[in-house]
Order: structure tokens, then C-alpha cells, then sequence
């Protein structure tokens, strides 16, 4: 395995393709109601892995271009310097790359971590109809009685945040008690499915790619797959009659009270008007994806990454003169003591100390003959 600029240039360049065909694909109505939304987040991670790994693998296929790629080689390995400090672009522009996303992953912690300073700072909830609810919910998933509730003034969606110690917000706003008990539980599926590793995982990979536009739209697109993929699982077993309710708390929750977004947190509702629909649309008419139907999607957009990503475009100089092919009929060799001079009809060529890459055919005379 081994790495370049190119190759970083490749692969981001492949993937920028991918992405332009796959994001439309991630919005269509067919692909979310009968897939389910953590299989194709996954998938989307899985895009973000390879661009922050871009290795040329030993079977990855060179392709040589003579027009353009030339050009941005030679534009980058420019060298540039001041005062006798020399360095090539593209190392001024992987040190811009790498200090940017350094930058902002460290905001992005630092954030999380103040955030997770406050919430361990508030007290648990008092509200006998949260707590009750929250009961019923605790003995149903037991592996999630870590999980605190809060409740906050801040006018956001409920949502979950927290690694070690998750802790669900609710703000301040009169629940009815099937809208509380919908929230907790859906709060609480987000906890013991892990989602929240998964959501920081794409929000750190996109800065690392912060200069391309398409990250942000496909890190955008995680985040809705997973909470799409949430509500499927929640309201796979409801009525019709309790889906609608969903629904519609869905839509009171991100009228009323989704004002917001904080980071590092999976939220109930989301202001997304767009978002929204699509996650009704599923809640309605999706079909529970099977693991076939999942296992086989997630390895044909594997294969198209791979294949995506399985070659490397290779800047080539095509000579300024075409080969010649020497033989006994144009070419003849005089050997002068260790050294032998090449001549091509009739013209000296130049002189080389060995004939062993040359035709046995061709006639070789001592100096003098």
C-alpha cells in the first residue's frame, strides 16, 4: 500500500462522483421505505472512511493521463520559497488541509465536552408523569438504566446527548403522556442502538474534508437516515391509529419547540420541513427491511466505493519523439577499448560501456577497422 497526492486527488475526485449519483439516491422515496435508514448510514460512513484513507492498494489499477492531470502535477509539485526557504504547493496546501481539520475537530470536542459539563450540572426530572412514564420505559430496555432525564428551559427538540453517561433533555413544555412516553422511548433507542457514536463519528469525519461541500450534504443525510432509522424500529409494531399520533407529535414537537440544534446530540424533531416529510413518509408506508435485503444492499454499495476508489490516475509525459528500433540493417557499433558508440544510419547516437541490452545481430567493430 502506498500514498500520494495523486492519489489523494483520485480518490476524492472518484468519491465526489459517487456522492453526486448517491445523494439523490439516499432522498428517494423507494430506497427509504423499504431499506432500513441505519443501513444506509452505515453505508454513507463507510464513503467517509475511504476518503479519510486514501490508499493505493496493491491492487489498485494505475491509469495514465496525458492531458490535464500532467498540468495539476505539475502545478503542485511547484516549488515555491522565500529568502532561500524552498517547499512545493502541495505541501503548503496538506499543511492548510490538516490544520483546519485539526482546528475544527478540537471546537467540535471542546463543544461536546462543555456541553456534557452542563448536563451532568443539572438536576434529574420531578415531573411524576415523566418519571412514571420513564419507569415503564427503563424495565422494557434494562440495558439503558444509566440513561438520567433532565429537564431544561433551553427551547430545543428532546433530545439525547452523551457517551459514557447519556442523559436525555426535555424542556420545559406540557407533554401529554403518550407523547411523553413516545419521546422517552424513541430518546431511549437512540442510547442503547449507539446512534450517537454514529453521528459523531460522520461529524468528525466531514472535517477532515471541510473544503468539500458534498461531505456536508452527505453528513446532513446520516444524520436524517438515523433518525429515520430510529422511527422505523419505534413504531414498527404501532397501529395505524398510534402512527398517526407519532406523526403528529413529530410535527407539534419541531412547530413548537424545535428552535436550537444543539451539537453532539440526537434530537426528537428536527425545523426541516423536507426532513420531516420524508420521515412521515416512512413512519406511513415504509415496510420493515429484511436482513437479505439490507445485507445485499450494504455489499452493492460497498463494491461501488471499491470500485470507485480501486484505481489511480497517473500524470504521463508522452515522448517528444517516437522509439526507434535498432537492427543490423541501421545501426552499427564501433568499440572503443571498454566503451561501445552507437551509430543510427550512419550518425553517432551516443556511447554506452555494455551491449546487453542490444540485439546480438548488430555488427560491432574495433576502432581501426
Amino acid at each position: 500500500m502506498n500514498i500520494s497526492f495523486m492519489t489523494v486527488i483520485t480518490i476524492n475526485l472518484s468519491l465526489s462522483v459517487l456522492l453526486i449519483v448517491l445523494l439523490p439516491l439516499l432522498n428517494c422515496r423507494f430506497c427509504l421505505r423499504n431499506l432500513g435508514g441505519r443501513c444506509l448510514a452505515a453505508c454513507c460512513i463507510a464513503v467517509m472512511l475511504r476518503a479519510l484513507i486514501p490508499i493505493e492498494f496493491p491492487f489498485s489499477r494505475t491509469i495514465p493521463i496525458s492531458r490535464i492531470v500532467p498540468s495539476i502535477r505539475d502545478i503542485i509539485m511547484h516549488p515555491v520559497g522565500i529568502e532561500g526557504f524552498q517547499t512545493a504547493i502541495w505541501q503548503i496546501l496538506l499543511f492548510v488541509w490538516l490544520s483546519v481539520a485539526l482546528f475544527l475537530t478540537v471546537r467540535k470536542l471542546r463543544a461536546f465536552y462543555q456541553l456534557q459539563k452542563i448536563v451532568r450540572r443539572l438536576p434529574d426530572c420531578e415531573n411524576r408523569t415523566v418519571m412514571k412514564v420513564w419507569s415503564d420505559i427503563r424495565e422494557k430496555y434494562p440495558s439503558g438504566d444509566h440513561v438520567r432525564v433532565v429537564c431544561t428551559r433551553l427551547n430545543a427538540s428532546p433530545l439525547i446527548t452523551g457517551l459514557r453517561h447519556p442523559v436525555i433533555l426535555l424542556p420545559e413544555h406540557e407533554f401529554s403522556r403518550p407523547e411523553c412516553r413516545m419521546i422517552l422511548e424513541h430518546e431511549m433507542l437512540h442510547c442503547i442502538r449507539h446512534d450517537i457514536i454514529i453521528k459523531m463519528a460522520a461529524d468528525i469525519l466531514c472535517t477532515f474534508y471541510w473544503w468539500n461541500p458534498l461531505f456536508y450534504l452527505l453528513r446532513r443525510r446520516i444524520f436524517e437516515l438515523i433518525e429515520i432509522g430510529n422511527d422505523s424500529l419505534l413504531t414498527r409494531d404501532y397501529t395505524a391509529d398510534e402512527k398517526a399520533d407519532y406523526m403528529q407529535c413529530l410535527a407539534d414537537t419541531a412547530r413548537a419547540i424545535c428552535r436550537h440544534p444543539v451539537p453532539f446530540a440526537l434530537s426528537f424533531g428536527r425545523a426541516d420541513q423536507k426532513a420531516l416529510r420524508r420521515r412521515m413518509d416512512v413512519i406511513g408506508f415504509g415496510k420493515p427491511s429484511g436482513k437479505l435485503r439490507e445485507t445485499t444492499v450494504i455489499g452493492a454499495l460497498l463494491l461501488i466505493v471499491w470500485c470507485c476508489t480501486s484505481f489511480t490516475l497517473e500524470p504521463y509525459n508522452p515522448p517528444e519523439e517516437p522509439y526507434i528500433i535498432m537492427n543490423q540493417s541501421n545501426c552499427y557499433v564501433i568499440q572503443n577499448g571498454s566503451m561501445y558508440d552507437i551509430y543510427y544510419q550512419d550518425s553517432y547516437v551516443y556511447s554506452t560501456d555494455s551491449m546487453e541490452y542490444f540485439s546480438s545481430d548488430i555488427p560491432v567493430f574495433q576502432n581501426g577497422d
